[in-house]
């Protein structure tokens, strides 16, 4: 608890707002609590030293630093992942490309596609289904 308090002053031209004095000394009689949220005339507990605030602000930057490298490469990360995502979808797109069934063999009946497959000499399973047929076809 605080030894002292702050009261109003009896002559703020001189001495300011607020005096400080003994709690002890206070007699509700003659003085008036200073009211400014805190009746306290004490310092606070830990005032830090300039070589703390200097510390501390140093602490701050190298953090900022550091948040500011973490930014960059997860900017840099980004933009690697946009470019492999296209690669990628270069590469789906060339495969889709190189796998396009022509019309004319999708247009084509079963009976079709077996006698195309005869000609060529592809042997193909009697049970073979169209898309089975084309695949032997195209490949």
């Amino acid at each position: 608890m605080s030894t002292t308090i702050k009261i109003k002053s009896t002559h703020p031209a001189s001495q300011g707002p607020f005096v400080i004095i003994e709690r002890a000394n206070f007699n509700p009689e003659l003085h008036e609590k200073y009211d400014d949220g805190s009746d306290d005339g004490d310092l606070p507990e830990h005032v830090p030293t300039m070589a703390e605030l200097l510390a501390a602000r140093d602490q701050l930057q190298a953090r900022a630093r550091e948040l500011d490298a973490e930014a960059q490469r997860v900017a840099d990360q980004t933009v690697a992942n946009e470019a492999e995502a296209q690669r990628l979808a270069d590469l789906a797109a060339a495969a889709a490309a190189a796998s396009t069934v022509p019309a004319e063999i999708a247009a084509m009946s079963k009976d079709q596609l077996q006698a195309a497959l005869t000609e060529k000499g592809v042997a193909f399973p009697a049970a073979a289904n169209k898309a089975d047929l084309i695949a032997l076809l195209t490949a």
